[in-house]
């Protein structure tokens, strides 16, 4: 039996929270999935993830201008250095403090982060082709220097293209000015004139102009400049040259007015001067600065829009809205799509690969069924029908037809050949059906519901109700055809399994009598085995004659240790878990046929 499993990609969710990155080259679009990373590869349509993983949400992540060095960090301040073209990460670090802001300058020795209300400056370890001497630097990183003056979160850090200064926003209403380096005449400056939290703040491509954006919708045009009664009295006087009071000051002011939507993220393209926001009704607006034009506006959400950022090229608009797990992309000058992805958005509750394993399907708590392309890693087609939780997928055997049962009332057959859904099967009454199985022909399904404990047996073909088969006291949990189909396996929260000749005269159940609530069901390829996962942790092995035949006792094995949030030791917690689900492989004398 194969151990040597290696991770290959994450599918089911595109976007969670923190920041979106482009590669250099605007081809390739880093996102934020939980503890891991994606990559997704906007011209060839695919997506891979890197193999690493965080202890916790990544919060922020940050590329080095080249693009082959990627930093990311979690919720606690952990960070991974990683290299991006090997797929490997190189070095592990912990700020010690929650990280807010993260930014590589544009020369790549750099990097600052903001800890709270605190500023960090940290050297990049330099490689033999950003080095002059051709060395390699083994200290990873170094801190060069600590700024404070804020007051609240620092939320955006932006440098100046000569990587001398950089800019920083923050939730105390003020964006400032730094200086990596001592520079003659120069002091910290701080810009304040906003009402409410600036969340972005940025420098034009000649760095004479700053714009900054707040959460109220205001954007503020900053120059550098005389108040206008000074300008006045020089005027008069040309010969003196007096630049005492030279200051950062508000020429032009601007607002979004989007009503009572608030500003939630915004970002601007030096080059071409665009500046795009996103608000929280799910709108977001492309305007070109100085002038304030706006060029464009979309609805993309219902949801707030967390996340926008700009490719170097300035054509694409990347957004990410952590709510429903969107990930899109945005070409405005054609006004299409590049890329248009969102996961679940609530728990997934099964999973089945399709019979030539091209495909993944996927069914949640969100009344979402979606197929997976495996090789690109893209959700292809997303079934929305049911309108309420999905409990249980399943393929024919024969053909390209899905199955899936939901807590609606109904079953339904899709043709994912032409991406439809061609048959529902619903009971006489109104049930919430939490198991299904389908018969090795095809030509029958089965579903067990929470609210009656009956089982209800249809024609695929003429969609009719053909029987109702009682004898449980409790609900169904779980129900399984034999590879031959002579049987149909039913388990139940009343500690019993039965097995059911459906297909003859007599219909005839033989009840398993167990210790524990039945969980899930399991039948050997051969037919001649079944395998019953209990809520006690035990696995019990039966014959087609009812006849106990092993067990194994997995309380241990499925104990797993102890969560941050179990309030109970990992002691009293091992005796609640349990093998939701089970699964059977083809036996041969070296694999075992049960997982």
């Amino acid at each position: 039996m194969k151990t040597d499993f290696r991770f290959s990609n994450l599918l089911g969710t595109v976007y969670c929270q923190g920041n979106l990155l482009f590669s250099p080259d605007g081809t390739h679009l880093f996102s934020p999935v939980g503890n891991r990373v994606t990559v997704f590869n906007l011209v060839e349509n695919k997506s891979y993830t890197l193999p690493f993983a965080h202890r916790k949400n990544i919060a922020r992540l940050g590329l080095t201008p080249r693009g082959n060095i990627l930093l990311t960090v979690d919720e606690d301040g952990h960070a991974i250095l990683t290299n991006v073209p090997r797929r490997i990460s190189i070095y592990h670090f912990s700020f010690k403090a929650k990280i807010t802001a993260l930014s590589f300058s544009p020369s790549g020795r750099y990097f600052a982060v903001g800890l709270g209300r605190k500023l960090e400056v940290w050297h990049v370890p330099s490689t033999p082709d950003t080095n002059a001497g051709g060395e390699l630097e083994f200290a990873p990183f170094v801190k060069h220097h600590t700024h404070t003056g804020h007051f609240d979160d620092v939320q955006h850090i932006e440098w100046s293209s000569d990587s001398r200064f950089f800019l920083t926003a923050s939730k105390d209403l003020t964006a400032r000015i730094w200086s990596v380096g001592a520079e003659e005449g120069f002091v910290p400056t701080v810009l304040s004139g906003h009402k409410q939290a600036v969340i972005g703040a940025w420098f034009s491509a000649n760095q004479e102009i700053i714009y900054t954006v707040s959460k109220d919708g205001a954007v503020f045009e900053w120059r550098y400049a005389k108040p206008i009664d000074r300008v006045k009295d020089d005027d008069e006087d040309m010969e003196e040259d007096d630049d005492s009071d030279m200051h950062w000051r508000i020429v032009q002011k601007h607002f979004f007015m989007q009503g009572s939507a608030h500003v939630h993220c915004a970002s601007f393209h030096p080059e071409s001067n665009l500046l795009v926001a996103g608000f929280s009704n799910g709108l977001f607006g492309l305007y070109e600065m100085p002038d304030f034009n706006n060029i464009h506006k979309l609805s993309i959400s219902q949801n707030d829009i967390d996340f926008v950022t700009i490719n170097k090229s300035g054509e694409w608009l990347a957004f990410g809205a952590s709510k429903l797990g969107q990930l899109l992309v945005w070409e405005w000058q054609s006004e299409s799509y590049i890329l248009k992805q969102q996961g679940h958005f609530d728990s997934m509750n099964s999973l089945v690969y399709s019979p030539d394993g091209t495909k993944i399907i996927t069914t949640a708590d969100d009344g979402k069924i979606k197929v997976w392309d495996i090789e690109s890693g893209f959700c292809i087609v997303t079934f929305t029908e049911h309108t309420s939780g999905v409990t249980a997928c399943e393929f024919a055997k024969k053909g390209n037809v899905l199955f899936t049962s939901s807590l609606d009332g109904s079953v339904r057959a899709w043709d994912l050949i032409r991406y439809r859904n061609f048959r529902t099967f619903t009971a006489p009454t109104r049930l919430s059906f939490s198991c299904m199985a389908v018969d090795p022909s095809g030509e029958v399904v089965a579903a067990g519901s929470l609210d009656s404990f009956d089982i209800h047996i249809w024609s695929v073909q003429t969609g009719q109700l053909l029987d109702q088969l009682s004898g449980h006291e409790g609900p169904v949990a779980s129900l399984a055809f034999t590879p031959n189909g002579e049987s149909l396996i039913s388990g139940s929260w009343d500690r019993t399994a039965r097995i059911w000749s459906i297909f003859s005269r007599t219909q005839t159940s033989e009840p398993l009598q167990l210790q524990a609530d039945v969980l899930d069901i399991a039948v050997r390829p051969d037919s001649l085995q079944l395998a019953i996962s209990t809520l006690d942790g035990q696995l019990t092995f039966w014959n087609m004659e009812a006849e106990q035949v092993a067990g194994v006792d997995g309380r241990r094995d499925a104990s797993g240790g102890r969560k941050i949030t179990d309030r109970r030791t990992a002691a009293n917690v091992a005796g609640t878990k349990a093998y939701n689900s089970i699964r059977t492989f083809a036996s041969t004398p070296s694999r075992p046929w049960c997982s």
